[in-house]
């Protein structure tokens, strides 16, 4: 499966106030620093997808995590004949994180339900906040033990 994920640079968004301001409230980053914050904001890019664009492939090598912004995207896994629909995200919900903290391929495709925007951050990027702030390193790590668990779950039983 192809993706859009690295096609699709994006914008910066360190101009960009209404976008400034998510990060800044989002419950991932809502405690950094403001010089922290300033260092994301550079660093973010802007990206687009319209409905049924896959964004990340499973299986795929991954440097970049996504924080929604507008939009909902679906997580699937398996074969292309026979996928386990595992979530849909919506606004404020992040996802990459799996290979952004394990180095480890991508382990879900997640597709545009509808036209998406999201903040792509890369791994570069996020290192200095997860050595500086151990609690966004933790609520990734507890995000992504939930969604191992639930993968898990539905994979048994995928209704």
């Amino acid at each position: 499966m192809g993706t859009n994920e690295e096609q699709n640079s994006g914008e910066c968004i360190s101009g960009n106030l209404a976008v400034c301001a998510f990060i800044e409230r989002s419950h991932l980053f809502k405690r950094l620093k403001k010089e922290d914050l300033t260092a994301l904001y550079e660093a973010g890019k802007l990206k687009s997808f319209k409905s049924g664009e896959v964004i990340v492939g499973e299986g795929d090598t991954g440097n970049s995590m996504f924080l929604i912004v507008t939009g909902t995207v679906q997580v699937i896994t398996g074969p292309e004949m026979t996928p386990v629909k595992l979530a849909q995200l919506k606004r404020g919900a992040f996802f990459g994180e799996v290979s952004l903290l394990t180095g480890r391929p991508r382990t879900a495709t997640v597709v545009a339900v509808n036209d998406v925007e999201l903040i792509a951050f890369s791994k570069q990027a996020m290192e200095p906040i997860l050595r500086k702030y151990p609690r966004v390193r933790k609520l990734m790590q507890v995000v992504m033990e939930g969604r191992v668990r639930m993968t898990i779950e539905k994979s048994k039983d995928p209704t």
